[in-house]
């Protein structure tokens, strides 16, 4: 009994210190960091006694680690200038790069007007090689409560498909933007405990009404460029494993 007892304590504790941990990670790798709350995006970290531009700025001025990233304008960008959480939505662009998606999910509302960290919907990048889409049940954690409805009262079509999705059981059926050969590996929760930000290899993403491409992820001059300027390791068995 004793033996059984002292299991049990035994498996709650370690239960506790995993969830710990996991909390520990998706805020930054073990690193006492904490996140931008003011005059900078979501995603981008900074250490402790570290404070934000104090003057203001640009809405979207951020340090991917290769030095400030200023906000990003032509096609396929939403300004975010004067945009606030519960005001009006960024105004999209003239025209739209990147592929048709089943649902209009726009990152500029998400991730630059109400600033979700990236981290919030992508949580597989602190702890994972590989980077996860959001479930549908994630979404629904705000949107259950949360439909947009326009001026006459009519929710958002593209939530109204999302619930939709969610109330089947299917999975919104996403086309993938970014790939990988299947020889090399990226380690997202390495570069996500350095400190890097997603904007240094996926761009203004939170600057997109619909995501595309700004770099080719997969060019491997390009990657050791990038550990070159770091100092890092370039050994071939880092990405090819």
């Amino acid at each position: 009994m004793k033996r059984t007892t002292i299991m049990i304590a035994g498996g709650v504790l370690l239960g506790v210190a995993a969830a710990l941990v996991g909390v520990s990670l998706v805020e930054g790798q073990g690193t006492p960091r904490r996140p931008v709350t003011d005059h900078g995006p979501p995603g981008r970290w900074l250490p402790p006694g570290a404070h934000p531009n104090p003057a203001g700025g640009p809405a979207i001025q951020m340090d991917t680690g290769l030095g400030p990233l200023p906000p990003s304008t032509g096609a396929g960008y939403s300004s975010l200038t004067d945009v606030k959480p519960g005001g009006a939505w960024p105004a999209l662009p003239r025209s739209l790069k990147g592929p048709v998606q089943p649902v209009f999910y726009r990152h500029d509302i998400h991730a630059g007007q109400y600033r979700i960290p990236c981290l919030y919907c992508h949580n597989n990048a602190a702890n994972s090689y590989s980077i996860n889409l959001p479930s549908e049940s994630t979404c629904m954690g705000c949107h259950i409560v949360t439909s947009a409805p326009d001026t006459a009262g009519n929710p958002n079509p593209d939530i109204a498909k999302l619930r939709d999705y969610y109330a089947r059981g299917v999975s919104i059926p996403w086309v993938r933007i970014n790939r990988l050969p299947d020889y090399v590996h990226f380690p997202h929760m390495r570069h996500v405990a350095a400190g890097l930000a997603c904007q240094t290899c996926h761009g203004n993403i939170q600057q997109m009404p619909r995501v595309f491409a700004v770099r080719n992820v997969a060019s491997m001059g390009w990657c050791t460029s990038c550990h070159m300027e770091r100092g890092v390791t370039r050994d071939c068995t880092a990405c090819h494993f």
